[in-house]
């Protein structure tokens, strides 16, 4: 199978490179600074020559998003929200001039969606979806990946949350958190 992902230079994009790579499928990662032989430049805004690595792909797979790890201030909150509904918008346009245009499209998203709760199991049949700033920045993605019916794609949203890794993700940040003694308790402990 032939895989591109999007923006696949950070953690999780890595990680899905790998797992790929050693599943012997062929893999091209879209970035802003390519430097391997299979990375190829996009700027997540604009269409040019790496639209045609969509063409008779398999699977693409956009990770997308400027990291909500930072302030909140108006120009962080812009760069959030655009990163995602740019980089999703562009590859629809691709998508929608392939001949042969990818069979499945995995476009992330966020548990941050549905509102905090520890009573109500959120799911796609009964999530309860939220209104604050990164709940919103959810819905609009979401939107604007749905927004065309591309009658041949298998179009999913994947809701992640926190992304934990040995090496990566979230998990070094608690891990420091912890160290300087901030972690706080895990559960009940033993009674």
């Amino acid at each position: 199978m032939k895989i591109i992902i999007a923006a696949g230079t950070g953690f999780l994009g890595k990680n899905l490179e790998q797992y790929f790579l050693n599943k012997n499928h062929e893999v091209k990662i879209l970035t802003r600074n390519p430097k391997r032989e299979n990375e190829i430049f996009w700027d997540a805004k604009a269409l040019s020559n790496w639209k045609d690595e969509l063409e008779n792909s398999d699977v693409l797979i956009n990770l997308a998003g400027k990291s909500v790890d930072c302030r909140y201030n108006e120009k962080n909150k812009k760069e959030i929200y655009n990163s995602r509904i740019d980089s999703t918008r562009v590859l629809q346009q691709a998508i929608d001039e392939c001949q042969n245009p990818p069979r499945i499209w995995i476009n992330a998203s966020s548990a941050t969606i549905y509102i905090h709760s520890e009573t109500n199991l959120n799911t796609e049949a009964n999530g309860i979806i939220g209104d604050d700033f990164s709940m919103n920045i959810c819905n609009s993605w979401e939107k604007e990946f749905f927004k065309i019916d591309n009658q041949n794609i298998r179009k999913t949203a994947l809701r992640t949350s926190i992304v934990l890794g040995k090496n990566g993700g979230a998990l070094p940040k608690f891990k420091q958190i912890s160290k300087l003694g901030l972690g706080g308790k895990q559960g009940r402990g033993i009674n």
